[in-house]
């Protein structure tokens, strides 16, 4: 009986300390592939389009890219929200407001929303080992 308790006291605190890992921090990145010479800004905020943008960016041609890092809100369902706007051009400006992240139900761990640039539109993935799409057509203003 001893041996049997011994053997629950330690599969319990392997599993406690195994599932309490640290969860990995999400990231939406964006990158410009217009051309080169366009320079797009990028203007994000967190929570809702509503707010004021709090980030600011010019992302030159090809240059790595931009990273928002964070984590999900553990305190509220659908709590993490990031919205970017991104635009370029002088007449007409080429521009879209786009809510590059929302949580899920549940905190995720780890998640990457992957936004490009492109003349044709914005391309998108959410997945480091499969190929972006056409997602969206610029608005013009």
């Amino acid at each position: 009986m001893n041996h049997f308790i011994i053997f629950l006291l330690v599969t319990s605190t392997t599993m406690y300390f195994g599932l309490n890992e640290a969860c990995k921090k999400n990231h939406v990145v964006i990158h410009n592939e217009i051309a080169p010479g366009i320079v797009p800004n990028i203007a994000c905020r967190e929570y809702s389009i509503e707010r004021p943008p709090k980030r600011f960016h010019q992302l030159n041609y090809k240059d790595p890219f931009y990273i928002i890092e964070f984590e999900d809100n553990n305190q509220l369902p659908h709590g993490e929200k990031w919205y970017c706007l991104l635009m370029y051009g002088t007449k007409p400006k080429y521009w879209y407001d786009i809510e590059v992240y929302r949580q899920g139900y549940y905190p995720r761990c780890g998640q990457i929303r992957s936004w490009i640039a492109k003349t044709d539109g914005i391309w998108f993935t959410r997945r480091y080992d499969s190929p972006p799409g056409h997602v969206l057509n610029w608005k013009i203003q």
